[in-house]
């Protein structure tokens, strides 16, 4: 037992003293305690048992420190954590602020202003920076530059709508718009002032908020007339033809099927199923619009054949318009034809494809009936 080896220290003094710090900090009552020990050891040094030599010896001029100034650097320790916790937080915070306003600046600059208020931007831009040193004059004049090329892009392209809408205008104003329909159709496509506006049983054609035609979304209304011979696809209204256009029809040994049909389905952006002989062996393969090789446009108004039915497939749409000359290569060149399908220019299949309904008339035909014999 420890107290057989104590000469001097009781066993309760000895463990108060074996497992303090000579350097530590502690409270008043504790300090007074381990210095009248020490002294304790130190009157009696000639009779110290080997344990209480060597305690004698760690902890002669021990310099206990009050516990106060511990817990004050304790506490400047814990600050200066939560200081720099805080501050990393702030920063943060303040990046994510930052980064937040970036993106929504360049959200509103790439996609809510126009070109020349861009440009506008640049300049200003560019000029702050110039005013800090950070950009040359050759920088602010290649903006300058961009900038007044976009304004003269800008005045041509308002001159160009203009002169259109000035055209439709003098079209409708002059009586003569199922005359010139046709190349109404075609000047207006692709233009956002285009809008067919339709309801339950109504659509009208607008452009710059200007009715150009209203129709009957009634199948029995409408009436296709597609004549082989001559290339043309009659389109009529309530008994009236409104707009005779140029087709495509069938190259031979894949002639257009004569025969009365119905518009079954009309379909945005269509897949195109393509007929293919690989290794000797006729294979389709889908085609996804936007694919290079797509080659039927953006419409497709299926056909379904009315009475005795034939082999394949078959549709109004229209063609690759990539290709130079494309439509007009396949409607001059019999050999160089469709697969059997009827093909239009985009222009007059995208109004096909927006006022026709489902269950349209469609007569396909070798030779109008009205035709002179020769």
């Amino acid at each position: 037992m420890t107290d057989h080896k104590l000469n001097i220290l009781t066993i309760t003094e000895y463990n108060l003293i074996a497992t303090k710090d000579p350097v530590g900090s502690y409270d008043r009552r504790t300090r007074e305690n381990l210095y009248a020990i020490i002294f304790k050891l130190s009157e009696a040094r000639a009779k110290l048992s080997p344990l209480e030599f060597t305690v004698f010896q760690k902890f002669q001029g021990a310099q206990f420190a009050p516990l106060g100034e511990k817990d004050k650097k304790v506490k400047f320790e814990v600050l200066r954590y939560l200081l720099s916790a805080r501050v990393r937080r702030t920063a943060r915070a303040a990046g994510i602020v930052l980064a937040t306003a970036v993106v929504s600046i360049l959200t509103v600059y790439h996609f809510f202003l126009s070109a020349e208020t861009q440009k506008q931007v640049d300049l200003a831009w560019y000029a702050g920076l110039s005013k800090l040193g950070l950009a040359s004059q050759e920088e602010i004049a290649m903006v300058q530059s961009s900038l007044h090329q976009t304004e003269v892009t800008l005045v041509q392209t308002q001159k160009k709508k203009e002169e259109l809408e000035k055209m439709v205008a003098r079209l409708i104003a002059n009586n003569k718009v199922a005359k010139n329909f046709k190349s109404i159709v075609k000047h207006i496509y692709g233009d956002p002032r285009t809008v067919y506006t339709k309801t339950a049983h109504t659509i009208d054609l607008e452009f710059a908020k200007k009715r150009i035609a209203h129709y009957e979304t009634d199948p029995e209304m409408w009436y296709l007339l597609g004549i082989l011979d001559t290339g043309k696809l009659k389109v009529y209204y309530d008994d009236e033809e409104i707009m005779e256009i140029e087709a495509i029809f069938g190259r031979k040994t894949e002639e257009t099927p004569l025969g009365e049909y119905a518009i079954k389905n009309r379909l945005y952006q269509p897949t195109w199923y393509k007929k293919e002989i690989i290794n000797g062996k006729t294979v389709v393969r889908p085609i996804p619009f936007g694919d290079p090789d797509h080659e039927i446009g953006h419409w497709w108004l299926g056909l379904k054949k009315l009475g005795p039915q034939v082999h394949g497939s078959y549709g109004i749409h229209g063609v690759n318009l990539s290709k130079s000359n494309e439509f007009f290569k396949k409607n001059f060149d019999w050999r160089s034809g469709s697969a059997g399908c009827p093909n239009i220019q985009e222009w007059y299949l995208d109004f096909l494809a927006n006022v026709l309904p489902l269950g349209t008339h469609v007569n396909i035909v070798q030779k109008s009936k009205w035709a002179k014999s020769t």
